[in-house]
């Protein structure tokens, strides 16, 4: 039993050490969501809902489809499974666009705690095997009210969440903006280790706690080698 078990171990290992080429050929990107189909969407999302109503839209620009998201005084989250080898496509890219910001969002304080549009990598937490009642750890991307682009803070819902702020409410509205982050590298800065494989992913949208209006838009996600 012992030696099945180190050896599934070490095969673990060394696929996750696997470089992002071999013998010169890439490893082709994980989509997350393309928003291609309202269908196929509800079929693998699942949808948290903690207050109020959020309108959803599937819509399309000249170059790709979107997710359109509407929330007066609302919160609620969109989670689905992913399975994504990180050490070989370590870079998540997206692009997103902010309609309407609630007032004074700010994530920072649990009073102001809303942002219009949110996205989150989960990660098996440090316990044994990634159990116990630390079993998540949670990278969060977010285009926010007030705080700056480059603020990086600590989250207390849930715990063991870790915020980069990319946009704030000077990037301007109904702009789109493309981003690109290293997965790996934000992981290692947040959590002070190397991340093991992201288990779930999240977009998010709330305007509850500031009691006004969020609206954002999404496009394609997905996981990319460097």
């Amino acid at each position: 039993m012992r030696k099945a078990l180190l050896s599934a171990l070490a095969l673990g290992l060394f696929l996750i050490l696997i470089p992002s080429r071999l013998n010169g050929i890439p490893v082709p990107d994980t989509m997350v969501e393309s928003f291609s189909s309202a269908r196929a969407f509800y079929s693998t999302w699942r949808i948290k809902k903690w207050t109020g109503q959020v309108d959803l839209s599937f819509l399309r620009n000249a170059e790709d489809p979107y997710l359109q998201l509407v929330c007066p005084s609302s919160s609620w989250a969109f989670v689905r499974n992913v399975s994504v080898n990180i050490r070989n496509t370590p870079i998540l890219a997206w692009s997103w666009k902010v309609k309407a910001l609630p007032k004074g969002g700010d994530g920072r304080f649990r009073p102001t705690d809303d942002e219009a549009a949110q996205v989150y990598v989960v990660f098996p937490g440090s316990g044994l095997f990634g159990f116990g009642a630390w079993s998540s750890r949670i990278l969060g991307y977010t285009w926010e009210t007030v705080p700056a682009p480059g603020t990086f803070y600590h989250s207390s819902r849930p715990a063991d969440t870790r915020i980069f702020v990319l946009r704030n409410e000077r990037d301007g509205l109904n702009v789109w903006k493309s981003e690109s982050r290293d997965v790996v590298a934000d992981f290692e800065q947040a959590f002070g280790a190397p991340p093991p494989n992201p288990n779930y992913f999240c977009i998010q949208i709330d305007s509850n706690d500031t009691h006004s209006l969020a609206e954002s838009d999404f496009g394609p996600i997905e996981f990319r080698a460097r």
